[in-house]
């Protein structure tokens, strides 16, 4: 019974320590003066019961009774976490509070020359317009810009702090701009500078998916807020995917920005690739109240040719003259307006072109990739290549019926022309997602294209009927080998899409729903042979699975992949309603007789009513889907600007 808990009281009453047992067992002395068991032994600390010390030194008297080693107990302790190891939110927050307020009166006091120790968050230009505003009489502010470069640098405060404060005038200096429209949002108030630079760094890895607007490593956000202020609010807006709603307020403050800016007559450098960059990722935020993309495109045509970028000079420098690194920044912009110009004018092909290929282009995207300057210059000749072959394929079959022999010899021409440009820049490929499926949407442009032509002499020409097939054959067979090629894109590099190659993923995933059922009749062609419904769940499925899913939970926006999802699961309903209505092609239901004659096993039952207005006598047949939702048409020409907007 040693160590049970109603034991405890009997050694007590047996007898007590005494003085002479007390002077020579110093380390029991210790326990019997402590309270509690941090100090019992360890079989004591097992039973939960207190720790008495017998007369033998280092025992106690339990253990001495059952005759077992007293094991004294080592107390642990953890150690203190050193204060210079982090600081809590909570903690920087109120830090950050501090530092608004300290900042605040250094803005309001006159400048002195024994006040350059502390950090001179005052000299951005935001704040000292507005301190010598407040001022009753002119301060000396020309003195004050002398200590901009080294400030931050030998600050003596940390680096995140130093930084949290300086973030504040940038958004003041937005505000500034929207002083008619009201002020920002106060959720984009609160992003701090730490924050910047993450969605800054997180930009750097989508350049990649639009190389017209590239950053140094070098380029820090305090740089990017005295030089390129949109450009930095663009950027804060694209990179930030992980929040839907923080991006649909960035968004929607960055729209009354530039509208601002436009309206005074700006046109800036600046302005322009803000601009682009917003475009180049814009259904993370489609706005369906807001400016179109086409609209926001010509602004971008617009300031690029009041900037005269098209001419750009070119005049010769000597081996050691450097080219200004600003005029290679607007080469990139005047790319990046052709690339979406040519890429967007696909989607509309009944209007004009709004930007052509020309030799300048050609020269600034080899003068580019010649640079090194980013390894990203390395795909803008062959991306300027790709956009100027879907013209030829757009100049070529101009005219809806053509010969047989005229389009297949043009066909010929453009196949070989896509195999040498997919040869040269086999390398290149090979690490740029981008190159592959603008290449990919070429080739189904061309072969899209040319099957849509009518041939005059089909009846008369023996193998026209054969050709045209297999020019249909070839464009399914593209239009899988595009959707196979994006499935192996990871998971992780689907946010960096951009625009363009978004738009692509969805025009021809709806190109193949179309082929399905929507193809015109033609000898020799069968949908259901080719399994392009089956083909159309598959990639459907593996796409679905393979984009990133909802961040957060109780975000009630819908991002552009559930939209993907949805709609794309609409699209299946209908297109196997079709196919089930086409019977016997896909409708379970039925069974083909001897005769060749297809009965429907459930032709005895009657239909049931469709919310009590359907007929209950079978005359009726149920509506297509496509009937009950009319926003589905995918044949309509702004489809893809619905799936966009989510308005399907």
């Amino acid at each position: 019974m040693i160590g049970l808990p109603h034991m405890s009281a009997q050694p007590e009453a047996d007898g007590s320590p005494s003085p002479r047992t007390a002077n020579s067992v110093p380390a029991m002395d210790a326990k019997e003066g402590r309270i509690g068991n941090a100090f019992a032994c360890e079989r004591c600390r097992k039973h939960k019961v207190r720790c008495v010390p017998s007369d033998t030194p280092a025992i106690c008297q339990r253990c001495q009774k059952a005759r077992v080693e007293c094991v004294e107990h080592v107390a642990r302790r953890r150690p203190a976490k050193a204060r210079s190891d982090g600081q809590t939110p909570t903690k920087l927050r109120d830090f950050d509070k501090k530092l608004d307020k300290l900042s605040a009166i250094v803005a309001t006091m006159a400048p002195t020359p024994t006040q350059c120790s502390l950090p001179s968050v005052a000299t951005i230009p935001s704040q000292l317009l507005d301190s010598s505003q407040q001022m009753p009489t002119p301060t000396p502010i020309a003195a004050q810009p002398v200590s901009m470069p080294s400030a931050p640098r030998t600050s003596i405060l940390p680096a995140h702090a130093n930084q949290s404060e300086t973030s504040a005038p940038f958004w003041d200096s937005m505000n500034d701009t929207l002083s008619y429209l009201g002020r920002l949002d106060p959720v984009i108030r609160s992003i701090s500078l730490v924050h910047m630079q993450m969605l800054l760094d997180t930009y750097r890895n989508m350049v990649d998916f639009f190389p017209f607007v590239s950053l140094s490593r070098e380029c820090r956000c305090q740089d990017l807020f005295q030089s390129r202020p949109m450009l930095m609010f663009a950027v804060l807006t694209v990179s930030s995917y992980d929040s839907v709603s923080l991006q649909r307020a960035l968004s929607l403050e960055f729209r009354k920005v530039v509208m601002v800016r436009i309206m005074k007559g700006e046109k800036t450098l600046d302005l322009l690739q803000g601009l682009l960059v917003f475009i180049a990722w814009h259904h993370h935020y489609m706005d369906v109240q807001a400016v179109s993309i086409t609209m926001l495109l010509q602004l971008c045509l617009g300031i690029a040719h009041d900037l005269g970028l098209d001419s750009i000079s070119r005049t010769v420098r000597s081996p050691l003259q450097k080219e200004n690194p600003r005029d290679r920044e607007a080469k990139r912009a005047y790319l990046g307006c052709y690339y979406l110009s040519s890429n967007l004018g696909l989607m509309e092909p009944g209007k004009a072109r709004a930007m052509s290929h020309t030799s300048t282009l050609r020269n600034y995207a080899s003068e580019l990739a010649s640079s090194w300057e980013n390894t990203s210059d390395a795909v803008l000749p062959i991306l300027t290549d790709v956009c100027q072959y879907m013209e030829d394929v757009e100049e070529t079959f101009r005219n809806q019926s053509e010969q047989a022999v005229v389009v297949r010899t043009q066909v010929k021409r453009l196949s070989d022309k896509w195999d040498n440009i997919r040869l040269a820049s086999k390398l290149q490929a090979n690490d740029f997602t981008i190159l592959q499926w603008l290449q990919l949407a070429a080739r189904i442009h061309l072969y899209r294209t040319a099957a849509s032509i009518d041939l005059v002499d089909r009846d008369s020409t023996p193998w026209a009927s054969g050709f045209q097939l297999s020019l249909r054959v070839t464009l399914v067979r593209s239009t899988e080998q595009f959707l196979d090629n994006s499935t192996k894109l990871p998971t992780k590099h689907f946010d960096s899409v951009s625009l363009i190659d978004w738009l692509n993923l969805i025009n021809t995933i709806t190109s193949l729903n179309k082929l399905a059922v929507h193809a015109s009749p033609m000898p020799g062609w069968d949908a259901g042979e080719l399994q392009i419904a089956k083909s159309f769940d598959y990639f459907r499925e593996q796409l679905s699975s393979q984009m990133p899913r909802p961040r957060d939970a109780q975000d009630a926006h819908e991002d552009a992949f559930e939209r993907f999802r949805r709609i794309t699961s609409v699209m299946r309903l209908a297109l196997h309603d079709a196919v089930g209505r086409g019977s016997p092609n896909g409708n379970t239901f039925e069974l083909a007789t001897g005769s060749g004659r297809t009965v429907s096993l459930l032709h005895n039952l009657a239909l049931p009513k469709i919310n009590g207005n359907g007929s209950t006598n079978g005359v009726e047949k149920l509506p297509s889907l496509r009937d009950v939702t009319p926003s589905l048409d995918i044949t309509s020409t702004d489809f893809h600007w619905k799936f966009l907007m989510g308005a399907v």
